[in-house]
């Protein structure tokens, strides 16, 4: 129910003044039906003697009769009118069937049809205003929940953006060093071969005793530290043919924990698996991917070196209006500083070069995962550990809309 109250505030005398000097209209009044007539309950442009002939044609029952049939048949009407106090010669009423009223306008000739359709304008919005309170207030939940809803939309959109943008700029900068490493590579391998293999042929010729026997050893174990260096190169760079097939990504997970578990107990670093049943395969590279997985635990156990806790989870996830499976490696390592983390999947950028790391680990990693076309996160706190996430989608399957 309604207040009866309420129509008196919403429809003032200003609001109808206003009304009445935009249409041009001789005067307004805004009736309301009770039980023994109809109430003035505001009016606008009506003098005192206007508005004390109104009130005399109120109580004629022809007149009453005339705005109460507008109500009931909820019905715009006009009549010409000649009575010179009410300085107008057409009376338009504008029924308020849910409020049991009516907005009365007096003009000089017929309304306008805008005119017309103002003043009905004005009727849909007093309803509106004095409708029933669980309906208004239902009607505008729904209207902040489409809003939200829009707003959530669009932060998504941008965030996807963003994502997308940050993704086209760093595939750029491999693309770069990658052609430039490969050139590298291929340049420096074959003289590091030859450099290995004369050096191997030489000690073999050497006694062990020999002065010159250490010093060769350490050129021997160089020159291979070097290969490997250009092996990452070659793999940053991708020149290796790639061999895909829908394969388990949990199966990937549990070879790289099994050739990880002695390791891990050398490191006092405490394991923790959580594999979600039945994940979807996916069509990918199973050394590629064994290699990702492989890298971040690697890079987890490097982050602990006074031991911890390493969590390696699957679990299939909606996102981008489609489907992904995810895996997620988690340490309770040292952390990486925020200034670093924008970098850390740059080629040769690195916080352990003097423990031997090229910096090329994450930057194959991160350009094997994009070239299946997923996504690679890492969210880290420095002393809180740090987490990646790699994202790698289903084969033509979206989220229904």
């Amino acid at each position: 129910m309604y207040n009866l109250n309420m129509p008196y505030r919403l429809v003032s005398p200003r609001m109808l003044k206003e009304a009445v000097e935009q249409t041009g209209v001789a005067w307004a009044a805004f009736l309301l039906r009770q039980d023994v007539g109809l109430d003035i309950g505001a009016s606008a442009g009506l003098e005192k003697p206007g508005m004390n002939r109104l009130v005399q044609l109120l109580k004629d029952k022809d007149f009453f009769n005339w705005l109460v049939t507008s109500i009931e048949k909820d019905k715009q009407r006009t009549r010409k009118i000649s009575e010179p106090g009410v300085s107008c010669s057409e009376l338009t009423v504008f029924p308020l069937y849910s409020l049991q009223a009516v907005l009365l306008v007096g003009s000089n000739g017929k309304l306008a049809p805008g005119v017309a359709q103002f003043w009905k304008f004005m009727v849909h919005t007093i309803e509106d205003l004095t409708g029933d309170s669980e309906e208004r207030t239902r009607r505008l939940q729904e209207v902040v929940t489409e809003l939200q809803e829009t707003q959530q939309e669009l932060q998504a959109r941008i965030s996807a953006q963003r994502d997308a943008e940050m993704r086209l700029v760093q595939a750029a900068k491999l693309a770069a060093v990658g052609e430039m490493s490969a050139g590298v590579a291929h340049e420096l391998n074959n003289p590091l071969t030859t450099v290995v293999g004369f050096t191997e042929l030489a000690l073999d010729s050497l006694p062990v005793d020999s002065p010159l026997y250490a010093d060769l050893d350490l050129v021997l174990r160089e020159a291979k530290r070097a290969r490997s260096v250009v092996r990452r190169l070659l793999d940053f760079s991708r020149q290796s043919e790639s061999d895909r097939n829908r394969a388990s990504l949990n199966e990937l997970v549990e070879d790289v924990l099994a050739l990880t578990k002695h390791l891990m107990h050398t490191n006092q670093v405490q394991p923790a698996v959580e594999l979600e049943n039945d994940l979807p395969w996916v069509v990918m590279d199973r050394n590629q991917i064994k290699q990702v997985i492989l890298n971040l635990v690697q890079n987890g156990l490097y982050a602990m070196p006074r031991g911890g806790q390493l969590t390696v989870r699957t679990f299939g996830r909606a996102r981008y209006e489609r489907n992904w499976v995810v895996v997620q490696v988690t340490d309770t390592g040292v952390g990486i500083p925020p200034e670093n983390l924008p970098k850390i999947f740059e080629p040769f950028f690195t916080t352990r070069s003097t423990q031997g790391g090229t910096g090329l680990g994450l930057s194959v990693t991160y350009g094997i995962v994009t070239d299946h076309g997923g996504m690679i996160e890492v969210e880290s706190q420095l002393d809180q550990g740090a987490t990646f996430t790699v994202w790698l989608p289903l084969e033509h399957e979206h989220v229904a809309a």
